[in-house]
């Protein structure tokens, strides 16, 4: 275990922080809420690991190639979420500070929208561990479920971290919506070695729902 981390996630491959201890403030939840709100969304039915979904996706970040802002909230986004509190946040299960943000966007889901058994490694291999910050939960279903069959429902202004290399799912949504913002941290800034796919898009037009309350 790197001595600078305080949970070992290939022992503990699944954290859930509380609000309390993610060292965002009131104002920064709000501003990312704000971002997520303004943000275009697309409806994805398939993943770039050939893993089936139904969810709505908007992207700040990817690693095709190599990891790069996507449009004008990106910057905005990795300035609340990689600031040197949140590197330092990161540390407790990174093990280091030096990360690179290589993939991040919102993910919105509705009744029937589910996201599909998959490994965020399979999309790319330097990929160490996964921070999903939670904005809503006035929602039904929408459980986070590892291959180990723990299942989770995080609250509003909480955060679960995975570790790349487990599988897992998000059960289907039955009412409401379900609000996420996913971050794909890595301590290696080089080309994505794994040859990626293109997401499916699906046709549906975007549900007539606010994003919160």
């Amino acid at each position: 275990m790197n001595t600078q981390a305080r949970y070992d996630i290939e022992q503990q491959p699944t954290i859930l922080f509380d609000e309390n201890e993610i060292p965002l403030t009131k104002t920064e939840w709000r501003d990312l809420l704000a971002l997520l709100v303004s943000s275009e969304y697309e409806h994805v039915i398939g993943g770039d690991a050939d893993e089936n979904h139904s969810v709505w996706v908007s992207r700040y970040y990817n690693d095709v190639g190599s990891p790069k802002a996507l449009n004008d909230f990106s910057v905005a986004v990795a300035a609340i979420v990689m600031s040197p509190k949140m590197r330092r946040f990161y540390r407790q299960f990174a093990g280091t500070e030096k990360l690179c943000l290589r993939r991040c966007q919102a993910n919105r889901m509705f009744k029937g929208d589910y996201i599909g058994e998959h490994k965020d490694q399979d999309s790319s291999p330097d990929y160490l561990a996964t921070i999903v910050f939670h904005f809503s939960d006035e929602y039904t279903g929408g459980f986070f479920v590892t291959d180990g069959g723990e299942r989770y429902k995080p609250v509003v202004h909480t955060a679960l971290v995975n570790n790349c290399s487990v599988p897992h799912l998000v059960t289907k949504v039955e009412s409401g919506e379900r609000l996420t913002l996913a971050c794909f941290l890595s301590p290696s800034f080089a080309v994505n070695k794994q040859r990626c796919v293109a997401f499916k898009i699906g046709e549906k037009q975007s549900p007539v729902q606010s994003l919160t309350k």
